[in-house]
């Protein structure tokens, strides 16, 4: 399969070179940009015609996702979604390039692998967390889905691909981390209030997607949720074998649940 990319951007300065370099089997990068003012554009016109830069005011990764398909791809086109702080890792680039999707595929589920200071972190993060990050423009648009987007439900179960793309959300630091899961803790408690039995036990068992949005509903009911998560990730899923890196991970977790229950309880009164 021959694709292209999408890259979300704003201030990435940090992360854009290495997300570029890793999408050298990309036929074309369209990077959608939402008013960066730290030298992340002049990195993007420094790389050259191959990547070209498009201005949209985020609303919302769905919204963006589906601006950039709309605005910059020919239907049927093959186009492999990323946010800057991701790469496309080798193993991926050649999975992707030996598939021969079926007539009328229209999308594939990938999932990310975590970096916490250089080092994978599986156990603590939960992998495999599947997304769907591979699409046939034109076919559907994304829909919104807590801070995150998902493909229409009406898709049904999408295929998985087998190697992940990396994820690293950490480097620019706690501020920058704190910032941003202070405005997705916003978007998941009103997901979550909104969105009461939406995902049923049999849509679970047959999606990975529908599976993860499932137990977030069910955790809901839980007394110490953010604690039980991180009991989970920690001790059960043993995150407490990656070292510091797992154990810090685990504490911030446990820091965006609290986060997300605090504005559940909130906005439910």
């Amino acid at each position: 399969m021959k694709f292209s990319a999408l890259v979300l951007t704003h201030n990435e300065s940090r992360h854009i070179r290495a997300c570029l370099d890793s999408l050298a089997r990309a036929r074309r990068i369209v990077v959608i940009d939402s008013g960066s003012t730290d030298g992340t554009r002049t990195i993007l016109r420094a790389a050259g015609s191959r990547v070209e830069c498009l201005d949209h005011p985020f609303e919302s990764f769905s919204t963006q996702r589906n601006f950039g398909l709309r605005t910059a791809f020919e239907p049927g086109e093959w186009v492999l979604h990323l946010d800057a702080d991701e790469r496309l890792t080798p193993r991926l680039a050649r999975e992707i390039a030996r598939l021969r999707p079926a007539h009328g595929a229209v999308a594939f589920n990938i999932a990310s692998l975590t970096h916490f200071r250089g080092r994978a972190i599986p156990r603590s993060s939960g992998f495999p967390a599947y997304q769907t990050r591979l699409t046939r423009a034109g076919a559907f648009e994304f829909v919104e889905i807590g801070h995150g987007q998902k493909a229409p439900p009406e898709l049904g179960e999408l295929p998985c691909l087998r190697a992940p793309y990396h994820h690293h959300p950490f480097e620019n630091g706690f501020a920058a981390w704190r910032a941003r899961h202070e405005s997705y803790s916003d978007r998941e408690a009103a997901e979550f209030l909104a969105a009461r039995g939406r995902y049923t036990l049999a849509q679970a068992l047959r999606d990975p997607i529908a599976r993860r949005q499932w137990c977030k509903q069910a955790s809901r009911r839980l007394p110490f949720r953010a604690a039980c998560i991180y009991a989970w990730l920690m001790f059960v899923r043993g995150g407490v074998l990656e070292g510091p890196e797992g154990r810090m991970y685990c504490r911030l977790r446990y820091l965006y649940e609290s986060m997300i229950d605090e504005k559940v309880a909130r906005l439910g009164r």
